[in-house]
């Protein structure tokens, strides 16, 4: 028998009572005259003496090296029982393809929760093909209390979650207004432009100097270094996004085609040239990466709040000479501003959706909804009191299980035992965010990377119909594969940078100016709901 835990109310036992009437009644129980929705339908919890649904799941699987089945983490044991559900996990290993064997059949599973481009086609495509349900009845019905109550407040949120026919196909992770929204961009050795006498570079032609400095003093044969994929915040000193993304004036632009790219590339093979650019970042993997920074063969290098600056930082408390530092967002001229939004949208790609073949539409609902709530969004966000946080001051405050585990488990990795995280439908509290971050110089990351006066942005979660995401996927997928291999071509200096013109000739034969179409049109309806 599973181990259960026993609810956490938090304050919240008035709501509770209340909420207990409509249980009684199913999700139709409507407030009495003069209480508001929230504070009828409360944390979501639901009474025990209620018959037990058992619901399937699928969920992303995220804890593999602590638990050999998800039923078996704290933090599903815990919803369990504030939902008075079982819930019975499917293997969910295999990602898409072992999904896209379950789509359309009875045996999907009755909630899933993981990413959308593991959803087969995306979860619009699912919903559009019957394979999961649209959530409106639910929300109009009072299934889904929370999550319609916090959508009602966040106008922003609301027209990201639903689709151009006004249909609200999961519940994803929200972040919250307040919440960290740019994890990403340049670390720096600080103690060599101290060494050096240098300032921290703020332009591109600034960062240049610096590498050569550091190739040329410091004795660094990969000055410039990445894992590839990770170093698009060149390119979007440029003014620009390598793929499609909107401006000022609400057009959409292929960015490879545009000639800030060519600036672009320009510049990499340039630094490759001089010596300065990892002539490894196209193919090294995380572990290579990681070994440059150790032996202190690379001086400047792209990457993330968590996963690389955090790493690095535990580097520097066996090598304390070393001190890496944020760098900001470099722009082509003094007195510039870095127009490129590095900010991501306020919904994460992953949510919970529930299938049209669900046992119980109410119960799933319930299961999704929970998070939403106060109770659950403590539990979201915090993990249960007493183990993972203590209420200090009116705040929670991560224990010593989390700060410091006795297991040595990394902050994050301690605290998703009883936590969401970041791979759960919930509200993202700043608290959460921050207190994941064990160094300062992770939270000063996020003012220096920040970009208040971007202009230019990615397009929002897509919403193409059917038969768009099927010409415009039959359209990128040569032009993306082009691009992959001429963009090195151009960058090694194995393709003349003289073939530009052509280049981007052949992207256009290739139908270019459709796939732009299409996510324009797609983006016309976005900005009409």
């Amino acid at each position: 028998m599973k181990k259960r835990f026993l609810k956490r109310l938090t304050g919240l036992a008035g709501a509770s009572v209340m909420l207990l009437s409509t249980v009684l009644t199913g999700c139709g129980g409507q407030a009495s005259e003069g209480q508001s929705q929230v504070q009828e339908e409360g944390s979501g919890a639901v009474s025990e003496s209620e018959e037990t649904p058992v619901l399937t799941v699928w969920a992303y699987w995220t804890n593999s090296d602590l638990y050999s089945d998800q039923g078996d983490w704290e933090y599903w044991q815990a919803i369990e029982e504030a939902c008075n559900v079982d819930l019975q996990f499917l293997d969910s290993s295999g990602g898409k393809d072992a999904l896209s064997l379950l789509a359309g059949t009875d045996d999907l599973p009755d909630i899933i929760i993981d990413y959308d481009t593991t959803f087969p086609g995306g979860v619009q495509k699912m919903l559009s093909d019957g394979s999961i349900i649209a959530l409106n009845d639910l929300m109009d019905q009072g299934c889904l209390p929370n999550f319609k109550a916090y959508l009602e407040t966040d106008p922003e949120v609301d027209k990201l979650c639903r689709n151009d026919a006004g249909q609200y196909a999961w519940t994803p992770m929200i972040r919250k207004p307040d919440s960290p929204l740019v994890f990403n961009g340049n670390m720096i050795r600080q103690d060599w432009l101290d060494e050096l006498g240098l300032e921290m570079p703020e332009t591109v032609q600034e960062m240049e100097d610096v590498l050569i400095a550091f190739k040329e003093q410091k004795g660094c044969d990969s000055a410039f270094s990445f894992i590839y994929g990770n170093y698009n915040i060149m390119v979007n000193s440029f003014g620009i996004m390598e793929g499609m993304y909107v401006d000022r004036n609400d057009q959409v632009h292929f960015g490879a085609i545009e000639d800030g790219y060519l600036e672009f590339l320009t510049l990499m093979n340039r630094w490759m040239n001089l010596g300065i650019l990892d002539p490894d970042a196209f193919t090294q993997d995380a572990d290579a990466f990681f070994a440059k920074i150790a032996s202190e063969r690379t001086g400047l290098v792209w990457g993330y709040t968590g996963g690389t600056l955090g790493k690095i930082m535990t580097m520097q408390e066996e090598n304390t000479s070393m001190n890496y530092q944020p760098a900001p967002n470099p722009v082509l001229n003094e007195g510039d501003t870095f127009i490129v939004d590095q900010s991501s949208y306020r919904i994460n790609t992953i949510g919970g959706a529930i299938a049209a073949t669900c046992s119980d539409p109410e119960a799933a609902a319930r299961v999704l909804d929970y998070t939403y709530g106060e109770e659950g969004n403590m539990l979201a966000n915090y993990g249960q009191e007493g183990v993972t946080y203590e209420m200090v001051d009116g705040k929670p405050v991560y224990t010593e299980f989390v700060l410091h585990n006795p297991d040595g488990l990394s902050i994050e990795k301690a605290l998703s035992i009883y936590a969401g995280c970041n791979n759960k439908p919930f509200l993202v509290e700043k608290d959460y965010m921050l207190g994941t971050y064990a160094y300062d110089v992770q939270k000063a990351s996020l003012e220096v990377w920040a970009t208040p006066d971007a202009t230019v942005k990615g397009l929002p979660p897509q919403s193409m119909t059917d038969a768009e995401v099927q010409e415009y996927n039959s359209i990128m997928t040569d032009i993306q594969t082009y691009l992959d291999e001429f963009k090195l071509k151009f960058i090694l200096g194995t393709e003349p940078l003289e073939n530009f013109p052509q280049f981007v000739e052949n992207i256009k034969n290739m139908n270019i100016e459709r796939a732009i179409e299409i996510r324009q049109a797609e983006y016309d309806r976005y900005l009409a709901r």
